[in-house]
């Protein structure tokens, strides 16, 4: 498989990171639902705002068929067990997201001013009704797109911007879970180390000599196939428990 042809980067050390955190936030959503441990929901919110991120960190836009199926999986999955149309997952608002970034980039430039993009898609935030994250997906994208652009914006411009975007995904967060105050606590440490990490984001080989061969390639499977392991867990998550996520 190509996937396994190259090293071990930071690209696969963060998708790690990321579905570590999927998984506590899931086991909070759909085993652990009791009041006492709300705090493994407010662990698990460090977990989209780097998919969202990588999302515009990406080097290429093109539309992923892949993606595309995996999403509409999801929402006739969700439609079914909800009982009306639902596109409350975060593949669909990636998708959404990918193709705006295309759109753009198919163009042969660059955003000019993407503080004023910022703007822009926070004061759409109410689209979480429609798609989940909503317009929060595009301005973490921004923030990546912004970030692996490190000839054409500064590094202050791009640390910023995801500080904005952090703290806006904070606020939404709380307003949006209701969490009490153990499980806010929870969360901002976590979203605060995620921001460190996605500021020192640099596309780069990580040095994996004393790692043993098949913990990197299961790494390497897990980061390429993050999507997949993504969607159809939910699924299977949702059926067997009865609860569209």
């Amino acid at each position: 498989m190509t996937h396994t042809a190259r090293p071990f980067n930071n690209w696969d050390a963060v998708k790690l990171v990321a579905l570590l955190l999927m998984f506590i936030d899931h086991s909070g959503a759909f085993f652990l639902r009791e009041e006492p441990y709300e705090w493994l929901r407010g662990i698990g919110r460090g977990s989209a705002p780097i998919f969202m991120f990588l999302a515009g960190y990406a080097a290429s836009y093109r539309f992923k068929w892949d993606l595309f199926i995996l999403a509409a999986l999801m929402t006739v999955s969700d439609t079914i067990l909800a009982g009306h149309i639902r596109t409350q997952n975060i593949l669909v608002t990636i998708l959404v997201t990918r193709m705006i970034l295309h759109w753009w980039d198919a163009k042969g430039k660059v955003i000019a001013h993407p503080y004023q993009w910022l703007i822009g898609a926070f004061a759409w935030v109410i689209t979480i009704i429609l798609t989940q994250y909503g317009s929060l997906c595009f301005m973490f994208a921004l923030c990546g797109y912004v970030k692996r652009r490190r000839e054409f914006y500064s590094k202050q411009l791009a640390d910023r911007m995801l500080v904005l975007t952090f703290v806006c995904f904070a606020l939404v967060s709380q307003f949006t879970f209701n969490f009490v105050w153990t499980s806010t606590i929870a969360m901002l440490p976590v979203l605060c180390l995620v921001c460190w990490m996605l500021s020192a984001m640099e596309l780069r080989t990580l040095d994996t000599s004393r790692v043993p061969a098949p913990v990197i390639w299961a790494g390497k499977q897990l980061s390429a196939y993050s999507g997949y392991i993504y969607a159809l867990h939910l699924i299977v998550l949702e059926w067997l428990t009865g609860h569209p996520f």
